[in-house]
């Protein structure tokens, strides 16, 4: 797929120009997952990508749900606080906190809690009451294959707030406007036929002639060609287990394990194919990623038979295509961090083996996803809704597939809830029109982010009286202005805040040295605020001259074009109290001179370090400090009690004490 569909691109310009929750979903074969790669390669924003189960989250290259937001499995009842988020770390929470796109793929798999305390841990991050603190969603999934996965006892506690188990009974969707995107080309099947048949099982309104059609498919006691090979899906894992023993212990020869490399933090429940992986020669096998080189010889889904077994290599021929030399290969589990501003990935753990697992079967669960050339496929005992859509659309084409058992109507599992929902949201397809709204409600929510100044709360505690005007000049008035939100006050506002701004971080900057030499934690926190002051400052300089746009806006947030115009020197990175040390050392040029010896026989430059470090306020802590002692002391201290008193005066105006002692 060369080309982005119209659909596809719709999708784009809704992720890229709004902050609209997007519902993106499709029939399976569709590309929502060549879709979900190309936003991730090409959007501008801060993007997170998860899944709610381990395989779906690493094939889609993020984290699994539980996992990055750290939620305990059970149910979550709404209306409680974040727990979650009060044992994030800084890290966490400042990515959290600088998050801008949420993509949650197979969400058709997510209960509705889960989207719902998603939704509280945002907005309880991001300090505003927006959905999902304004961070905008990317739901993608097809809820007519596979459900949300809910156990009876859980079921009797989440009905009460919940008329069903997906992810649109959750109470933050039932309140926010969001816009439901299908992609309708299908890539996957080419033969219409095929395809007519899939959308009636799809919508469970399989025609007694499409069915008879479709159960011309099932061949009795069908033994495939070993030059033919096929993949059984089934329902039941114990069956697949079964299947897949059985034959490999009905081949003769010698068995071979190849043992997995694991490394770092790689979940179980993840992990693409087994850690001792039995292959024997002549085994069915499946290739469980795609080929990762320029030859692209293989793909995840692939079905092939093992020829030859060497000690770090598996030879596999797929049909009459050429010998494939298969050595192992290594899947990453994705973590996020934020640094420079911007969410980077990082890999927490690897799992390296040889892509391979045994394919004589399958689990229908387990294959969604996958797209096969040839499937035994057995829906005889499908239990819950989507089982025969999902197991029946993994091939390719009509010809490929052949029933075990003939399909009746009953083995059709659909769900009323998800036929309502897909017949009410499909009356509200986006248009040019809706996606224009979106773009202006888009332009309001960043003005508003640009003067909402309420995160200065968390990040002035510690040290709110280095700068008073706080509250009254920025917090009070930030939120006036939200509240009566007009783009036209703008510059006129922006003008305001710069000067605000511009004064508290003259103030704290005049007073940070201090705190540097008392507080390294809280020195720490001070050069985060001041950082995060002057790239706010900056942006309300730029638009004290240019009118509020999304675009100047993104660039500077996103972009690093901020370039701060106020002198600002990272204390952190420089001496400890750099000014009074200054002093010192120019105290000591000038004693030196005047007692003709050389400057590091009155102190070295280290102990001048450590006094402006320590800020000794008497002479018996002077002379506890190494390099210094009583006789120096006597001699010097003071002279260096009097710099260190002058300069704490000219940070904070207060009058310091004259005892010495």
């Amino acid at each position: 797929m060369n080309t982005l569909t119209p659909q596809m691109q719709l999708v784009m310009d809704y992720v890229e120009t709004t902050n609209t929750v997007v519902f993106l979903t499709g029939k399976a074969g569709t590309g929502k997952t060549t879709l979900l790669q190309h936003i991730r390669q090409y959007t501008r924003k801060k993007t997170v990508i998860v899944a709610p189960t381990g395989v779906a989250a690493i094939n889609a290259g993020g984290m699994t749900i539980h996992s990055f937001f750290q939620l305990p499995f059970g149910p979550l009842i709404p209306g409680g606080s974040a727990q979650a988020a009060r044992s994030y770390s800084e890290e966490k929470l400042e990515l959290l906190a600088n998050l801008e796109l949420l993509v949650i793929d197979e969400v058709s798999m997510v209960r509705p809690d889960v989207l719902d305390q998603i939704d509280l841990v945002l907005r309880t991050v991001k300090t505003n009451n927006y959905p999902f603190g304004g961070v905008q969603l990317l739901l993608i999934g097809d809820l007519s294959q596979l459900s949300p996965i809910i156990r009876d006892e859980e079921w009797v506690m989440l009905s009460r707030y919940y008329n069903t188990p997906y992810f649109f009974s959750s109470l933050i969707l039932k309140k926010t406007p969001f816009v439901r995107i299908e992609l309708n080309v299908v890539f996957r099947q080419k033969e219409q036929t095929f395809v007519d048949i899939l959308n009636e099982v799809r919508d469970q309104r399989l025609s007694t002639e499409n069915l008879t059609l479709l159960n011309e498919r099932f061949i009795p006691d069908f033994i495939p060609a070993t030059d033919e090979p096929y993949i059984t899906l089934t329902t039941h894992n114990s069956i697949v287990q079964q299947v897949n023993s059985e034959f490999l212990a009905a081949l003769p020869g010698t068995e071979q394990e190849f043992k997995a490399t694991i490394r770092g933090e790689f979940p179980k429940d993840a992990y693409p194919t087994e850690t001792g992986l039995k292959l024997k020669i002549g085994a069915q096998v499946m290739f469980v990623k795609n080929d990762g080189s320029a030859e692209k010889k293989y793909y995840n889904g692939k079905i092939g038979t093992v020829e030859r077994l060497d000690t770090d290599t598996v030879h596999v021929r797929c049909g009459e295509s050429e010998e494939i030399m298969v050595q192992a290969v290594e899947w990453t589990n994705v973590k996020y961090a934020l640094k420079d501003e911007e969410i980077s990935e990082t890999n927490a753990g690897s799992f390296a083996q040889i892509p391979l697992k045994l394919a004589w079967a399958i689990t229908i669960h387990k294959s969604q996803g996958l797209s096969f050339d040839r499937a035994i496929v057995d829906v005889s005992e499908a239990f819950t809704h989507g089982q025969a859509y999902v197991a029946l659309s993994r091939c390719r084409t009509l010809s490929g597939l052949i029933l075990r058992n003939p399909v009746t109507a009953d083995n059709i599992i659909g769900d009323p809830a998800v036929s309502l929902f897909n017949e009410q949201a499909g009356q509200t397809e986006p248009d040019a029109a809706s996606l224009l709204t979106a773009q202006d409600n888009y332009r309001l929510f960043l003005l508003s982010e640009l003067f909402d100044l309420k995160p200065l709360e968390n990040k002035v505690k510690g040290f709110e009286s280095l700068a008073p005007g706080i509250e009254k000049d920025l917090l009070q008035v930030s939120e006036k202005f939200i509240r009566q939100l007009k783009p036209e006050r703008s510059k006129d506002a922006s003008a305001y805040f710069l000067e605000k701004l511009t004064r508290t971080i003259e103030s704290l900057h005049l007073q940070l040295p201090l705190l540097v030499g008392t507080s390294k934690e809280l020195a720490g926190k001070a050069d985060k605020l001041i950082s995060w002051l002057m790239t706010r400052a900056a942006m309300m300089k730029h638009f004290t001259v240019a009118e509020f746009n999304n675009q100047d806006y993104l660039d500077l947030k996103a972009r690093g074009k901020v370039k701060p115009d106020i002198s600002y020197i990272k204390l952190l990175d420089a001496k400890p109290n750099q000014e009074l040390f200054d002093d010192i050392m120019l105290w000591r040029e000038r004693q030196a001179k005047k007692e003709n010896i050389m400057p590091n026989m009155i102190l070295t430059e280290k102990t001048a370090a450590t006094v402006a470090e320590k800020l000794p306020v008497t002479l018996k802590a002077l002379s506890a400090i190494k390099g210094i002692g009583p006789l120096k002391t006597t001699q010097y201290g003071p002279v260096i009690i009097q710099l260190i008193r002058d300069y704490q005066q000219k940070l904070t105006g207060i009058t310091a004490q004259n005892n010495l002692f």
